[in-house]
C-alpha cells in the first residue's frame, strides 16, 4: 500500500508543476483533461478470497453542455489480478463513454459529482468485455484552472468475473480556449480582460476576479452564502450576528461599531489627513499621486498611472476603444473602413456605403460630381447649381421644373425670363404700377418720401409718415396723422387725444341731476358746490377739453321766464367754474327753456327729470 501511495504522489508530482505555471496564463474554458493513478480490484466483487489492488493510469477528455453537465472519454492503461489468474498480472486497456452530473457552478471550491456511462474492456490482443461504470466524485479548485479530483466506481460487466472496483486519484485542468476573433478581449463587458476574469460571461466586479459580487463584499455570488448582505470570507459572505455597522468587524473589535469603515483603521471610516503624505500612492501602482494621473486606479508607469485595458498603449481614460487595441493616433481605436472603400471610417462621411476618396467615401452613381445623398437626379448627369439635375439653359432651375428649359430665367418665375416694362427689378405681374419704377416695399409704385406707403396711397406724399396714419405724420403713433390729431403730442383714440375714462363720463351724467338751485332762482344750494368742483377736476385733468353748458327747465309757468331762468342757472355753474380756475376760453353756456324735455311734464317725476343742467365736453 506504502509502494501505491508514493507513485500516487510522484505522478502528481509530475503533473502539478505544468499545471501551476499555466494557472496565470490560462483563461478559463468549457472544456478539459483529467489525469489519474488509479487503484483497482477484481477480487472483491467477484466474492475472491484475498483482497488485491492493482494500480493504473487514466487520461480523460471531458466536454462541458454547460455549467453542471459534462460529457467524458477516460482512456485507461492497468495491470491487474483477475480472479482466475491471481498469480500473475494481465494487461487491461479501457476506453468508456460517460456522463457526469455536477452538484455545484464551477466558480464553487468544491465540486462533488455523479457519473454513468458504457466502456469496453481489452484484456490482451484477444480477448474484451462490455462493462457499465457508475459512481460518484469530486473537484477541488486550488487554481484558477486546475482542481485536484478523486473518483470511486463500480464497473459491471457483461463477462463473468469480470465486475471491479476503481478508484482514481488525479488532477484535472481546464484547456485554454480557441482564440477569439479580433474584437474585444473582455466579452461581459465588465471591465476585466477574459485572460484574468474567473467569470468570463458574467459581469463581475474587480474585488471578486470578474465574478458577480451582488452585495459588494468580495466574495463571488456561487461562494457567497448571504450574496445579498455583505459579509466576511470567515463566514462565508455572511455577517458576523455581533456586527452591528455590517462592515465586515465584529463589534468587540471595532472602534467604531456604528459607522461602516475598513479593517485598516479597525473598523472607523478614513479621515481627511491634516498633512499632505509626501510621495503617497493611493493605488500602489508604483507613480506617486501628485504625478499621477489616475490616482485612484492602479495603471502603469509609462502611462502616468492609468490603467490600459487592451494594452495598446492608450491610456483607458483616453482610449475611445479601451476594449479593443489600436493606434495612438486614432485615440486608440484600430483602423476601421467598414465599407471597404479605401476611406477609412472617421473620413468616411457615408462610412457604411462604399464611394470615391474625391468624395469624401460618398458614392456618385451618375459621376456628375455630387454625391447621392443630395443628388436629386442621382441617376442623371446634372449640375450643382440645380442640385445635381440637368439644367439646359444653365439659370439653376433643374429641367424637371423649368416651364422655359431652354431659356434662361429666375426661379420664382418658374425658370423663364422675367417682363419688367418699367425695369425696376419686379416683375409686371407682380407690379401695381408696371409702367412706373418703384420699390419692392411698394410692390413697384413711385414712393416719393420713402415712407413704404405708395404715393397713390399716401395722404401726405411729400411728408414721410406711417402706414398706420396712411402716409402721414403720426408724432404719437396713436393712428391720427397729426393735421388731424387734436393732442399730436399725445397718444389718444378721440381725434388722437385721450378719451374720458368711463368714471369721468358717469360723473358728468351725474352731475346735470345733481346741481341744484333755490326754487324759482338761479341761486346755487350749497348741496351743488361738491359737484361742480369735481367738474372743475375733471376739466382740469384734461386740458384739450372744451365744455358746454346747456339750462334746461319744465313747462310749468311762462316760457319766456323759463327760457330767462335756464341760461341764468347755466350761467351760474359757469361763473361757479370760473372760480375754480377753469377758463372762460374753454366754456360756453345756453339756456334751453322748456324746448328739450326728457321726459313728459304730466308727471311730477318726468318735470323733476326736465329741471337740469347739462355738462358736456368736446374737442374744438
Amino acid at each position: 500500500m506504502k509502494k501505491h501511495l508514493l507513485s500516487a504522489a510522484f505522478l502528481l508530482c509530475l503533473l502539478k508543476p505544468d499545471l501551476i505555471l499555466s494557472q496565470e496564463e490560462v483563461p478559463v474554458s468549457l472544456n478539459g483533461i483529467a489525469a489519474k493513478f488509479l487503484f483497482l480490484d477484481y477480487n472483491t466483487p467477484n466474492s475472491v478470497d484475498g483482497f488485491k489492488v492493482s494500480n493504473g493510469l487514466e487520461i480523460a477528455y471531458l466536454r462541458n453542455l454547460d455549467d453542471r453537465i459534462a460529457f467524458g472519454v477516460p482512456l485507461k492503461i492497468a495491470l491487474a489480478n483477475l480472479p482466475e489468474q491471481q498469480k500473475e498480472k494481465t494487461t487491461l486497456v479501457s476506453l468508456d463513454l460517460t456522463g457526469q452530473f455536477r452538484f455545484a457552478k464551477p466558480e464553487k471550491k468544491f465540486i462533488p459529482y455523479l457519473f454513468a456511462g458504457i466502456g469496453i474492456v481489452f484484456e490482451g490482443v484477444e480477448e474484451n468485455n462490455l462493462q457499465v461504470p457508475a459512481g460518484l466524485g469530486f473537484y477541488y479548485r486550488v487554481g484558477r484552472s486546475s482542481y485536484l479530483t478523486m473518483q470511486a466506481e463500480y464497473r459491471k460487466s457483461f463477462e463473468q468475473e469480470r465486475d471491479n472496483i476503481q478508484l482514481g486519484l488525479g488532477w484535472y485542468f481546464k484547456l485554454i480556449p480557441t482564440p477569439r476573433p479580433p474584437g474585444p478581449i473582455d466579452a461581459d463587458g465588465d471591465g476585466l480582460p477574459d485572460a484574468q476574469d474567473h467569470c468570463p460571461d458574467e459581469a463581475g466586479t474587480l474585488a471578486a476576479n470578474g465574478c458577480p459580487d451582488t452585495d459588494d463584499d468580495g466574495i463571488p455570488n456561487g461562494e457567497d452564502d448571504c450574496p445579498t448582505i455583505k459579509g466576511t470570507p470567515e463566514n462565508n459572505g455572511c455577517p458576523p450576528a455581533n456586527d452591528r455597522d455590517g462592515d465586515g468587524i465584529v463589534d468587540e473589535k471595532d472602534e467604531c461599531p456604528d459607522v461602516a469603515g475598513t479593517a485598516a483603521l479597525n473598523g472607523c471610516p478614513p479621515k481627511t489627513p491634516e498633512k499632505v503624505i509626501i510621495n503617497a500612492d493611493s493605488d500602489g501602482d508604483g507613480v506617486v499621486d501628485d504625478k499621477d494621473e489616475c490616482p485612484d486606479t492602479p495603471g502603469k508607469i509609462v502611462l502616468l498611472g492609468c490603467p490600459d485595458r487592451d494594452g495598446d498603449g492608450v491610456a483607458d481614460k483616453n482610449d475611445r476603444c479601451p476594449d479593443e487595441p489600436g493606434l495612438a493616433t486614432r485615440n486608440g481605436c484600430p483602423p476601421k473602413d467598414t465599407d471597404k472603400d479605401g476611406v477609412l471610417d472617421e473620413d468616411d462621411k457615408c462610412p457604411t456605403l462604399p464611394g470615391k476618396l474625391s468624395l469624401q467615401g460618398c458614392p456618385d452613381d451618375d459621376g456628375d460630381g455630387i454625391t447621392d445623398d443630395v443628388d436629386e437626379c442621382p441617376n442623371q448627369v446634372g449640375v450643382a447649381s440645380a442640385k445635381g439635375c440637368p439644367d439646359r439653359d444653365g439659370d439653376g432651375v433643374m429641367d424637371s421644373k423649368d416651364k422655359c428649359p431652354n431659356e434662361k430665367g429666375l426661379a420664382q418665375n418658374d425658370g423663364c425670363p422675367v417682363f419688367d416694362a418699367d425695369n425696376d427689378g419686379i416683375p409686371d405681374k407682380d407690379d401695381r404700377c408696371p409702367n412706373e419704377k418703384g420699390g419692392a416695399d411698394t410692390n413697384g409704385c413711385p414712393d416719393k418720401d420713402s415712407d413704404g406707403v405708395a404715393d397713390k396711397d399716401d395722404l401726405c406724399p411729400n411728408e414721410a409718415g406711417l402706414k398706420t396714419a396712411k402716409g402721414c405724420p403720426d408724432e404719437d403713433g396713436d393712428g391720427t396723422p397729426n393735421h388731424l390729431d387734436k393732442c399730436p403730442g399725445e397718444k389718444g383714440t378721440n381725434q388722437g387725444c385721450p378719451d374720458l375714462e368711463k368714471e369721468d363720463k358717469e360723473f358728468l351724467v351725474f352731475a346735470a341731476k345733481n346741481v341744484q338751485f333755490e326754487t324759482g332762482k338761479a341761486t346755487l344750494k350749497a348741496q351743488s358746490y361738491a359737484t361742480l368742483e369735481k367738474v372743475a377736476e375733471i376739466l382740469n385733468r384734461y386740458p384739450k377739453y372744451l365744455l358746454f353748458i346747456g339750462g334746461h327747465t319744465d313747462d310749468v309757468g311762462d316760457a319766456s321766464a323759463n327760457q330767462q331762468l335756464s341760461e341764468e342757472r347755466a350761467r351760474s355753474c359757469y361763473e361757479y367754474l370760473i372760480s375754480r380756475s377753469v377758463s372762460t376760453q374753454r366754456m360756453q353756456f345756453q339756456g334751453f327753456g322748456e324746448s328739450q324735455p326728457l321726459k313728459s311734464n304730466k308727471t311730477p317725476e318726468g318735470r323733476e327729470a326736465n329741471r337740469r343742467v347739462e355738462f358736456n365736453v368736446f374737442l374744438k
